[in-house]
């Protein structure tokens, strides 16, 4: 799966240079990457939550698993309605303390560990968010005014990637310098596209495709002959729901709300299920790394 993982960031390269130099502007092609890699990696990345720590699950224990994936939902979904901005913060340093884990999939860190992730995280996470900030504070400000924190971005930026830094050195000391390179490269890269693309090219090929190659991995033992069919197979039934699920909302927010609202319904409708996601990854990735 490794040939993938390469084979991916090729692509997400690929996508984001096609943008600057051809496409620059045009939210057709932005949608179409966008859909795109949600549908194939994106979403069935966390499709599999309930095989991650017992492949061979009971009917008994899937209800459970499904009843208790449902309950926190549906208490994060009770936070956006009552205290949204608490919801947003939350969803942010979420993300953050997730996507910067899946860094170190391969590379386990023995101090600062949850400090290394969400700094990480939030310095790709403020790359996208302020690379294009107009979009961004369009889409909260049916949340919140995020507008006076423009001219802070830059500053922001620059500590979480120094903060990063310092603590990816002192745990991997020379073995840094090559990730720290990908990381400065990919935080400006990131920084020059639109959200909607930087944040699914990163989202994609960055954080999900790493995390549902680790699965595969875990998994495989699991599957028949034909492993990654076997694979494929598993992945279809969540996220066939999870599809069906946020089409539907959406179609029926439609007519009631502005585009920019819908953007933001949608990013909500991905943290609900996100939520969860993250607790039962976590779970799985910390038995994963006393392997490595």
């Amino acid at each position: 799966m490794k040939g993938i993982e390469v084979l991916g960031k090729i692509i997400g390269v690929v996508l984001g240079i096609s943008y600057l130099l051809f496409f620059e502007g045009n939210e057709m092609f932005q949608w179409i990457c966008f859909v795109t890699i949600l549908i194939t990696i994106g979403i069935p990345h966390g499709a599999i939550d309930h095989l991650l720590l017992n492949p061979i699950i009971s009917s008994k224990n899937l209800i459970k698993f499904i009843l208790k994936y449902l309950s926190i939902i549906a208490v994060y979904l009770a936070i956006w309605f009552i205290f949204p901005t608490l919801a947003l913060i939350a969803f942010i340093l979420m993300s953050a303390y997730h996507f910067g884990q899946s860094h170190f999939i391969k590379l386990p860190l023995k101090k600062f560990e949850g400090s290394t992730y969400i700094f990480l995280g939030l310095f790709f996470l403020s790359s996208i968010l302020w690379g294009d900030f107009t979009y961004t504070s369009s889409i909260l400000t049916s949340i919140t005014n995020v507008g006076g924190l423009r001219h802070y971005g830059t500053a922001f930026i620059m500590f979480t990637f120094g903060f990063s830094a310092i603590l990816i050195f002192s745990n991997l000391g020379k073995k840094g310098i090559w990730l720290m390179l990908e990381i400065s490269v990919l935080g400006l890269f990131l920084y020059k596209l639109p959200l909607l693309l930087g944040f699914i090219i990163y989202f994609g090929f960055w954080h999900s495709l790493p995390s549902m190659a680790e699965e595969f991995e875990a998994l495989k033992d699991h599957l028949q002959t034909q492993k990654i069919k076997g694979f494929i197979i598993k992945l279809l039934p969540f996220t066939l729901m999870s599809l069906l699920g946020i089409s539907f909302i959406l179609m029926f927010s439609r007519s009631i709300m502005e585009p920019n609202q819908l953007t933001l319904l949608f990013f909500i409708l991905v943290s609900l299920i996100s939520a969860p996601h993250i607790w039962y990854m976590n779970l799985f990735l910390g038995a994963r790394k006393n392997q490595y």
